[in-house]
Protein backbone atom coordinates (compact mmCIF):
# COMPACT_ATOMS: atom_id res chain seq x y z
CA UNK A 1 0.00 0.00 0.00
CA UNK A 2 1.13 3.34 -0.14
CA UNK A 3 1.53 4.14 3.06
CA UNK A 4 3.60 1.51 3.66
CA UNK A 5 6.37 3.02 1.36
CA UNK A 6 8.49 4.12 4.63
CA UNK A 7 8.93 0.05 5.39
CA UNK A 8 9.68 -0.77 1.61
CA UNK A 9 12.23 2.52 1.23
CA UNK A 10 14.09 0.83 4.86
CA UNK A 11 14.03 -2.65 3.70
CA UNK A 12 15.98 -1.55 0.31
CA UNK A 13 18.48 0.97 1.74
CA UNK A 14 19.27 -0.95 4.60
CA UNK A 15 20.52 -3.76 1.74
CA UNK A 16 22.27 -1.04 -0.01
CA UNK A 17 20.07 -0.91 -3.24
CA UNK A 18 20.90 1.86 -5.31
CA UNK A 19 18.55 1.18 -7.85
CA UNK A 20 16.05 -1.47 -9.02
CA UNK A 21 15.88 -3.31 -12.55
CA UNK A 22 12.59 -3.97 -12.67
CA UNK A 23 8.95 -3.99 -11.04
CA UNK A 24 6.72 -6.28 -12.23
CA UNK A 25 3.11 -5.98 -11.52
CA UNK A 26 0.57 -9.08 -11.37
CA UNK A 27 -3.03 -7.27 -10.99
CA UNK A 28 -4.21 -3.81 -10.51
CA UNK A 29 -4.98 -3.82 -6.68
CA UNK A 30 -3.74 -0.53 -4.65
CA UNK A 31 -1.86 -2.96 -2.18
CA UNK A 32 0.11 -4.48 -4.75
CA UNK A 33 0.53 -1.21 -7.19
CA UNK A 34 0.30 1.55 -4.04
CA UNK A 35 3.95 2.10 -3.79
CA UNK A 36 4.87 2.41 -7.30
CA UNK A 37 5.08 5.48 -7.75
CA UNK A 38 7.16 6.48 -4.47
CA UNK A 39 9.54 3.61 -5.90
CA UNK A 40 9.97 5.62 -9.23
CA UNK A 41 10.56 9.04 -7.53
CA UNK A 42 12.86 7.28 -5.29
CA UNK A 43 15.13 4.93 -7.08
CA UNK A 44 16.62 4.77 -11.06
CA UNK A 45 13.89 1.68 -12.30
CA UNK A 46 15.40 -0.23 -15.74
CA UNK A 47 11.20 -0.91 -16.07
CA UNK A 48 7.60 -1.90 -15.00
CA UNK A 49 5.75 -4.43 -16.63
CA UNK A 50 1.97 -4.36 -16.37
CA UNK A 51 -1.29 -5.53 -17.05
CA UNK A 52 -3.97 -3.07 -18.59
CA UNK A 53 -6.40 -2.87 -15.90
CA UNK A 54 -9.43 -4.12 -16.81
CA UNK A 55 -12.05 -1.63 -15.54
CA UNK A 56 -14.64 -4.71 -15.01
CA UNK A 57 -14.27 -5.50 -11.45
CA UNK A 58 -17.06 -7.13 -9.49
CA UNK A 59 -15.49 -6.57 -5.96
CA UNK A 60 -12.97 -3.69 -4.87
CA UNK A 61 -9.08 -4.36 -3.55
CA UNK A 62 -10.57 -4.97 -0.47
CA UNK A 63 -13.19 -7.79 -1.08
CA UNK A 64 -16.58 -5.31 -0.77
CA UNK A 65 -18.96 -4.25 -3.92
CA UNK A 66 -17.34 -2.39 -6.73
CA UNK A 67 -19.55 0.39 -8.59
CA UNK A 68 -18.69 3.04 -11.25
CA UNK A 69 -17.28 5.36 -9.26
CA UNK A 70 -14.41 2.43 -7.89
CA UNK A 71 -13.29 1.04 -11.70
CA UNK A 72 -13.41 4.71 -12.81
CA UNK A 73 -11.31 5.82 -10.17
CA UNK A 74 -8.70 2.80 -10.19
CA UNK A 75 -8.97 3.67 -13.97
CA UNK A 76 -7.54 6.99 -13.75
CA UNK A 77 -4.91 5.35 -11.23
CA UNK A 78 -3.63 3.24 -13.66
CA UNK A 79 -3.05 5.89 -16.52
CA UNK A 80 -1.27 8.09 -13.98
CA UNK A 81 0.82 5.33 -12.94
CA UNK A 82 1.43 4.52 -16.80
CA UNK A 83 2.39 8.23 -17.79
CA UNK A 84 4.50 8.37 -14.55
CA UNK A 85 6.29 5.31 -15.50
CA UNK A 86 7.13 6.11 -19.49
CA UNK A 87 8.59 9.49 -18.04
CA UNK A 88 10.50 8.41 -15.05
CA UNK A 89 11.55 4.29 -16.65
CA UNK A 90 9.56 2.44 -19.25
CA UNK A 91 6.40 1.11 -19.20
CA UNK A 92 6.18 -2.80 -20.87
CA UNK A 93 3.06 -4.38 -21.39
CA UNK A 94 2.29 -7.61 -19.78
CA UNK A 95 -0.04 -9.23 -22.48
CA UNK A 96 2.36 -10.02 -24.97
CA UNK A 97 5.54 -11.52 -23.08
CA UNK A 98 6.17 -14.87 -21.91
CA UNK A 99 9.17 -14.72 -20.32
CA UNK A 100 12.18 -12.31 -18.56
CA UNK A 101 15.36 -12.17 -18.81
CA UNK A 102 17.79 -10.69 -15.77
CA UNK A 103 21.15 -11.39 -14.28
CA UNK A 104 21.09 -14.63 -16.41
CA UNK A 105 18.00 -16.21 -14.68
CA UNK A 106 14.49 -17.10 -16.55
CA UNK A 107 11.41 -16.03 -14.91
CA UNK A 108 8.57 -17.15 -17.38
CA UNK A 109 5.15 -15.55 -16.72
CA UNK A 110 1.51 -17.02 -16.91
CA UNK A 111 -1.78 -15.40 -17.03
CA UNK A 112 -0.67 -12.81 -19.18
CA UNK A 113 -3.55 -12.12 -21.18
CA UNK A 114 -6.54 -9.61 -19.84
CA UNK A 115 -8.84 -12.62 -19.49
CA UNK A 116 -11.45 -10.42 -17.68
CA UNK A 117 -12.09 -8.54 -20.96
CA UNK A 118 -12.33 -11.79 -22.99
CA UNK A 119 -15.10 -13.25 -20.65
CA UNK A 120 -16.90 -9.86 -20.23
CA UNK A 121 -16.86 -9.91 -24.30
CA UNK A 122 -17.55 -13.51 -24.79
CA UNK A 123 -21.34 -14.19 -25.57
CA UNK A 124 -20.97 -18.20 -25.53
CA UNK A 125 -21.16 -18.24 -21.84
CA UNK A 126 -24.02 -16.08 -21.24
CA UNK A 127 -23.67 -16.11 -17.23
CA UNK A 128 -20.79 -13.96 -17.73
CA UNK A 129 -21.38 -11.82 -21.23
CA UNK A 130 -21.43 -8.36 -20.26
CA UNK A 131 -20.93 -9.10 -16.42
CA UNK A 132 -18.99 -7.55 -13.91
CA UNK A 133 -18.18 -11.45 -12.43
CA UNK A 134 -14.58 -11.43 -11.04
CA UNK A 135 -12.21 -9.35 -8.98
CA UNK A 136 -9.07 -8.04 -10.95
CA UNK A 137 -7.56 -10.83 -9.42
CA UNK A 138 -8.83 -13.01 -12.24
CA UNK A 139 -5.90 -11.22 -13.98
CA UNK A 140 -3.43 -11.82 -11.81
CA UNK A 141 -0.09 -12.91 -13.29
CA UNK A 142 1.97 -15.60 -11.84
CA UNK A 143 5.86 -16.38 -12.45
CA UNK A 144 8.19 -19.47 -12.44
CA UNK A 145 11.80 -18.28 -11.57
CA UNK A 146 14.43 -20.57 -12.25
CA UNK A 147 17.79 -19.81 -10.12
CA UNK A 148 20.57 -22.52 -10.04
CA UNK A 149 18.06 -25.12 -10.56
CA UNK A 150 15.77 -24.20 -7.90
CA UNK A 151 12.18 -23.73 -8.79
CA UNK A 152 10.33 -20.64 -7.22
CA UNK A 153 6.64 -19.98 -7.94
CA UNK A 154 5.37 -16.46 -6.95
CA UNK A 155 1.67 -16.73 -7.39
CA UNK A 156 0.09 -13.13 -7.11
CA UNK A 157 -3.27 -12.67 -6.54
CA UNK A 158 -4.40 -15.67 -8.67
CA UNK A 159 -7.77 -17.80 -8.02
CA UNK A 160 -8.04 -21.52 -7.76
CA UNK A 161 -12.17 -21.96 -8.17
CA UNK A 162 -14.34 -24.05 -10.49
CA UNK A 163 -16.04 -21.94 -13.17
CA UNK A 164 -18.53 -22.24 -16.16
CA UNK A 165 -15.82 -20.27 -18.22
CA UNK A 166 -12.58 -21.96 -18.96
CA UNK A 167 -10.65 -19.14 -18.86
CA UNK A 168 -11.59 -18.59 -15.22
CA UNK A 169 -12.12 -21.75 -14.03
CA UNK A 170 -9.39 -23.13 -11.63
CA UNK A 171 -6.47 -20.77 -12.90
CA UNK A 172 -3.76 -22.03 -10.52
CA UNK A 173 -4.27 -25.88 -10.98
CA UNK A 174 -4.07 -24.72 -14.98
CA UNK A 175 -0.44 -23.26 -14.33
CA UNK A 176 0.23 -26.35 -12.23
CA UNK A 177 -0.22 -28.74 -14.79
CA UNK A 178 1.60 -26.59 -17.21
CA UNK A 179 4.64 -26.24 -15.22
CA UNK A 180 4.39 -30.50 -13.71
CA UNK A 181 7.21 -30.05 -11.65
CA UNK A 182 7.04 -29.81 -7.77
CA UNK A 183 8.05 -26.52 -6.76
CA UNK A 184 11.14 -25.39 -4.33
CA UNK A 185 9.72 -22.21 -2.81
CA UNK A 186 5.85 -21.37 -2.92
CA UNK A 187 5.03 -17.45 -2.58
CA UNK A 188 1.25 -18.76 -1.73
CA UNK A 189 -1.74 -16.87 -3.75
CA UNK A 190 -3.82 -14.24 -2.43
CA UNK A 191 -1.87 -14.18 0.84
CA UNK A 192 -3.33 -18.06 1.50
CA UNK A 193 -6.76 -16.72 1.28
CA UNK A 194 -9.53 -19.35 0.01
CA UNK A 195 -10.36 -20.33 -3.55
CA UNK A 196 -6.43 -19.70 -3.99
CA UNK A 197 -4.83 -23.62 -3.92
CA UNK A 198 -6.78 -26.71 -4.63
CA UNK A 199 -5.98 -30.12 -3.24
CA UNK A 200 -4.71 -31.37 -6.60
CA UNK A 201 -2.83 -27.74 -7.13
CA UNK A 202 -1.02 -28.82 -4.38
CA UNK A 203 -0.02 -32.54 -5.30
CA UNK A 204 1.56 -30.85 -8.05
CA UNK A 205 3.30 -28.10 -6.89
CA UNK A 206 4.17 -29.75 -3.65
CA UNK A 207 6.28 -26.93 -2.30
CA UNK A 208 9.24 -27.03 0.00
CA UNK A 209 8.95 -24.05 1.10
CA UNK A 210 5.85 -21.61 1.53
CA UNK A 211 5.83 -18.05 2.36
CA UNK A 212 2.15 -16.70 3.15
CA UNK A 213 1.77 -13.03 3.08
CA UNK A 214 -0.43 -12.81 6.19
CA UNK A 215 -0.57 -13.92 9.87
CA UNK A 216 -2.62 -16.10 12.18
CA UNK A 217 -5.42 -13.32 12.68
CA UNK A 218 -6.64 -14.51 9.31
CA UNK A 219 -5.12 -18.23 9.15
CA UNK A 220 -6.84 -20.27 11.82
CA UNK A 221 -5.10 -23.32 11.94
CA UNK A 222 -7.89 -25.46 10.12
CA UNK A 223 -7.12 -22.89 7.02
CA UNK A 224 -7.49 -24.76 4.15
CA UNK A 225 -4.45 -23.82 2.70
CA UNK A 226 -2.91 -25.65 5.26
CA UNK A 227 -5.37 -28.94 5.06
CA UNK A 228 -4.21 -28.74 1.89
CA UNK A 229 -0.21 -28.70 1.92
CA UNK A 230 -0.53 -31.51 5.43
CA UNK A 231 -1.80 -33.39 2.66
CA UNK A 232 0.31 -32.88 -0.53
CA UNK A 233 3.82 -32.29 1.45
CA UNK A 234 3.65 -33.05 5.73
CA UNK A 235 6.94 -31.79 5.85
CA UNK A 236 6.67 -28.34 4.40
CA UNK A 237 7.98 -25.48 6.02
CA UNK A 238 5.87 -22.79 5.96
CA UNK A 239 7.45 -19.12 6.71
CA UNK A 240 4.23 -16.16 8.12
CA UNK A 241 5.16 -12.51 7.13
CA UNK A 242 2.83 -11.55 10.10
CA UNK A 243 6.03 -10.13 12.06
CA UNK A 244 9.33 -10.36 9.98
CA UNK A 245 9.59 -10.54 6.39
CA UNK A 246 11.54 -13.19 4.78
CA UNK A 247 14.89 -14.17 2.73
CA UNK A 248 15.35 -16.64 0.85
CA UNK A 249 18.65 -17.87 -1.60
CA UNK A 250 19.45 -20.84 -3.69
CA UNK A 251 23.12 -21.48 -3.61
CA UNK A 252 25.08 -23.26 -6.55
CA UNK A 253 23.46 -26.52 -5.99
CA UNK A 254 19.54 -25.15 -6.28
CA UNK A 255 18.95 -25.82 -2.88
CA UNK A 256 16.85 -23.47 -1.16
CA UNK A 257 17.59 -22.01 2.23
CA UNK A 258 16.22 -19.37 4.63
CA UNK A 259 18.69 -16.46 5.35
CA UNK A 260 16.29 -14.14 7.27
CA UNK A 261 12.62 -14.49 8.91
CA UNK A 262 10.39 -16.42 11.47
CA UNK A 263 10.84 -19.92 12.26
CA UNK A 264 8.55 -22.17 9.96
CA UNK A 265 4.93 -22.39 10.91
CA UNK A 266 4.31 -25.72 12.74
CA UNK A 267 2.10 -27.30 10.09
CA UNK A 268 1.27 -30.00 12.82
CA UNK A 269 -1.15 -27.83 14.40
CA UNK A 270 -4.63 -28.16 14.24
Amino acid sequence: MADQFPMIRSYLDGLGVRDIFFILLTHFHRDHYGSIPALLDRYPVGCVYLKEYSGLDRTTAWGSPADDAYRNSEADTFRAIWKLTQQKSRAIPCESLTEINFEGHAMRLFSVSNSMRTIYEDSTHPETFHQYAFSENQNSLAALLRVNGAKIFFGGDLHDIPSTHPLADRVNYRIAREIGEEIDLYKAPHHGTRGTGLPETMQIYRPRNVVITNGLKFLPPDSEIFQYLRAARPDAKIYLTEKQHVVFSADASGTVRLDYGPEPYDLSAG
